[in-house]
């Protein structure tokens, strides 16, 4: 199991329990081996698949009782956030989840979120991330811990853990959309990684985890430099928020201070920029960004993800949320010709 984050006795950790055999897996495990620690089992209803749902409701419900857990559910309307926020199923239920599971740690006063991530996850996202685009630092992976999210099984197999589950007589269930072809995740998952394993190198997932690893040590180093050029190039302005769902502040970045740094922390610079406001960073958005900063002129403005917007001024980039968070297009009641979506 790998170690994540040193835990004092008596402290909560809220653990994410779909049914399926890695989450059941994480919740025997963590149980069993820290018994000084408060578990709260966790069973997101997405209402997605309402035919499996009681079921796996119940078979962790039953499971955090055997291990003296506490049991929650939470009811999350993936389709509505979907279709309100112009996202896909995956997105939306990924966002919805982790903000619900944020909610019940502070409730319950938690240490930490614990899901259930494995190596056989770690180079499924590798490969994700380099379909959709990312930097350095996406191409190293998920790390051990992240804020209060924590993978204590990041370092273990599905098979290994499965091979656990079946000598301890421990029952889960099977998710029948991991079956589905519709999901970016599953196609890599089902049809990407064995091709490649097939065709190109049978221990390609070994490959992918040992440059997660190298790119991770890597990025400590880089994630180091960028911090001190953030530090002096980026100002965290408080402010009232537009809406409950937008950050309480804006960033205000000195052009002249940026332009100083190598490229390299420029764009760094700007993913932690995206990162602080809420938005996941992808090439075209810091390219854009670049572009922005460096050849554009003042009043110019970058239109981002979900309403985030980057203004640019004489001396610097305001970024903000001016109609909050949402699935806008077009300049949100500005000047037109001012705008470059990023969408």
């Amino acid at each position: 199991m790998t170690a994540t984050l040193p835990l004092p006795a008596g402290a909560t950790v809220i653990v994410a329990v779909s049914g399926g055999p890695d989450s059941v897996a994480l919740l025997h495990i963590l149980a069993t081996a820290l018994p000084s620690l408060h578990f709260v089992a966790v069973y997101v209803d997405h209402g997605l698949r309402p035919d499996e749902t009681g079921a796996e409701m119940e078979l962790v419900e039953g499971l955090a009782r055997n291990l003296r857990a506490r049991f929650e559910r939470i009811r999350v309307d993936v389709r509505g956030g979907a279709e309100q926020h112009g996202a896909s199923i995956e997105e939306t239920a990924r966002i919805l989840r982790y903000e619900g599971l944020e909610t019940l740690r502070r409730h319950y006063q938690g240490a930490a979120i614990a899901v259930a991530h494995t190596a056989d996850d770690q180079a499924e996202e590798l490969l994700i991330r380099l379909i959709r685009g990312c930097g350095r630092k996406g191409l190293s992976g998920m790390q051990p811990r992240n804020g209060w999210i924590i993978r204590p099984l990041l370092g273990e197999s599905k098979a290994s853990l499965l091979h656990y589950l079946h000598t301890e007589g421990i029952p889960f269930c099977i998710d029948s959309s991991n079956l589905e072809r519709i999901y970016l995740r599953n196609r890599v998952r089902l049809e990407l990684l064995p091709y490649l394993e097939d065709h190109f190198n049978p221990s390609i997932r070994e490959t992918l985890l040992q440059t997660a690893q190298i790119l991770g040590d890597e990025e400590a180093l880089m994630e180091t430099m960028a911090d001190s050029a953030w530090q002096e190039t980026v100002s965290v302005m408080a402010t009232a928020p537009v809406s409950s769902a937008t950050p309480p502040h804006t960033l205000r970045l000195d052009i002249q201070r940026f332009c100083r740094e190598h490229r390299a922390i420029q764009r760094r610079i700007l993913e932690k920029c995206c990162w602080r406001m809420e938005a996941r960073p992808q090439f075209r958005q810091i390219e854009l960004l670049l572009d922005l900063l460096l050849t554009r002129e003042p009043g110019a403005e970058t239109h981002l993800s979900r309403g985030l917007r980057a203004h640019k001024t004489r001396d610097t980039v305001i970024f903000s949320y001016p109609a909050g968070k949402g699935a806008y297009r077009g300049n949100c009641g500005q000047q037109s010709g001012r705008t470059r979506p990023a969408q």
